[in-house]
């Protein structure tokens, strides 16, 4: 019997994302403060998927899946995710601002929320890319925050390596390596602020 490794879980949706967008926070916010949380995880599934069920003359070996988890929040500075803390002024008339705490630790539980380690996300490389062209997957987390106006400035500090802030009209992205999230190092510290729309 032919021996092959196939993605059980969510192949199309893992096949679709650049390795940046695989895992991490997405925030909807809400001019109240109130919003929605979307969380990516990486994992490998104990359980079959439903594409196994339906072959025959395979032995699947490996899976790979991405878990998607979504909530409601009404208050966006009471938010927890593992060690990671927001706080800010998000009603403020003028110039409505957020932050984001975001520890550094090799044990920092909001990475293992989203991420295993590196042996086993070398493992699921091989799983979402059969070619082997993939080495490692997951290796970095992106936080998105989606704002009720546009994004007037969006920094992090202090400087770390591959930490990169950026934004879009009323989205603000932060991508951080997760070598960097799990090595000794200050926290990371990341700031937006953004324009209060004006009513018509």
């Amino acid at each position: 019997m032919r021996r092959s490794i196939l993605l059980g879980v969510l192949f199309g949706l893992l096949a679709s994302c650049s390795d940046k967008e695989i895992v991490g926070l997405h925030l909807a916010l809400a001019a109240d403060g109130s919003g929605t949380l979307t969380t990516r995880t990486l994992l490998e599934p104990a359980q079959a998927g439903p594409a196994e069920a339906q072959t025959k003359g395979v032995v699947f070996e490996s899976r790979a899946g991405l878990l998607l988890s979504q909530g409601k929040f009404t208050n966006v500075s009471e938010l927890q995710f593992g060690e990671l803390r927001c706080s800010g002024d998000v009603r403020n008339a003028e110039r409505p601002n957020l932050r984001m705490r975001i520890p550094r630790a090799a044990e920092a539980a909001w990475v293992k929320a989203l991420a295993p380690g590196l042996e086993l996300r070398r493992k699921l490389a091989k799983v979402l890319d059969p070619t082997g062209k993939k080495t490692e997957i997951a290796a970095n987390v992106q936080f998105e925050l989606h704002l009720p106006g546009n994004v007037v400035a969006s920094g992090v500090l202090p400087a770390a390596r591959g930490v990169e802030a950026s934004h879009e009209r009323d989205r603000a992205y932060l991508i951080v390596p997760l070598d960097t999230a799990t090595e000794k190092g200050e926290e990371l510290v990341w700031d937006v602020s953004w324009m209060v729309p004006t009513s018509r």
